[in-house]
């Protein structure tokens, strides 16, 4: 009999946002598991424009199943889950393009004020992972992965609704070049082919929540300046009381 494994914090499932934050900070994860996460100015804005980009009607598993049958195209959010000896791994991507019943592309969405032009090492993982969740699901074969990065600024959240599926359905239905970088006033659009590599990012993160090592900092100014936890981590490379100068 084989018994199922034992995950930290006594859990069965692993997110793969949660994945993707190890890659950002995987103590700050570790803490705001033990602490409780503290919802952010920067958190919550995200949180508006995510909602006003991807809304959409509400339908249950027949409906959906359906729609996505008998429609050329339909954009989804859905949540996906798949089991990797014994462990759950849950996602739910901001959006999935279904083209004749297929899943062709993940797309994810990252608000920011500064690194527009720069796709970090979580942000490409975090995308590329639905899509390990997609082929494994049998919901389609290496789909498309699109990050996009935008300004917090809900006055362009209309805008950039049109122009990332206008996007998503050029690059589906023509032959292009990829990696590709599509550069606009207020958000960049990142689209890569599947990474058939992201199983390693896989195995490394869930080594931590099998408990087969402790959880790593990677702290630096600019990061531990604006964490939340920055007043009880021991790695900190910034204290809550010393001055910050941004330029």
């Amino acid at each position: 009999m084989i018994s199922n494994p034992i995950i930290r914090f006594n859990r069965d499932y692993v997110t793969v946002s949660e994945i993707a934050q190890q890659l950002y900070c995987e103590y700050k994860l570790h803490l705001s598991i033990i602490e409780g996460r503290i919802q952010t100015p920067a958190m919550e804005m995200g949180i508006i424009i995510h909602d006003e980009v991807f809304k959409g009607r509400s339908v249950n598993e027949e409906e959906f199943m359906n729609a996505v049958r008998s429609n050329e195209l339909v954009v989804a959010t859905l949540p996906l889950m798949i089991n990797i000896n014994g462990i759950n791994i849950i996602g739910i991507p901001d959006a999935v393009v279904f083209m004749k019943g297929v899943a062709k592309a993940v797309i994810e969405l990252k608000t920011s004020n500064r690194w527009l032009d720069r796709l970090f090492d979580n942000e490409y993982v975090q995308a590329q992972l639905y899509a390990y969740l997609i082929n494994k699901l049998g919901l389609g074969a290496d789909p498309y992965v699109m990050v996009v990065k935008v300004k917090r600024d809900v006055s362009i959240t209309e805008r950039l609704r049109r122009s990332i599926f206008s996007t998503a359905i050029k690059y589906l239905t023509s032959a292009v070049e990829l990696p590709a970088r599509i550069r606009f006033r207020d958000f960049t659009i990142y689209i890569n082919e599947f990474d058939k590599s992201i199983e390693a990012h896989l195995r490394w993160a869930l080594d931590y929540w099998l408990m087969r090592r402790e959880p790593r900092a990677i702290p630096s100014v600019g990061k531990c300046a604006v964490c939340e936890f920055n007043d009880k981590c021991p790695f900190r490379a910034y204290g809550p009381n010393t001055n910050v100068v941004n330029t």
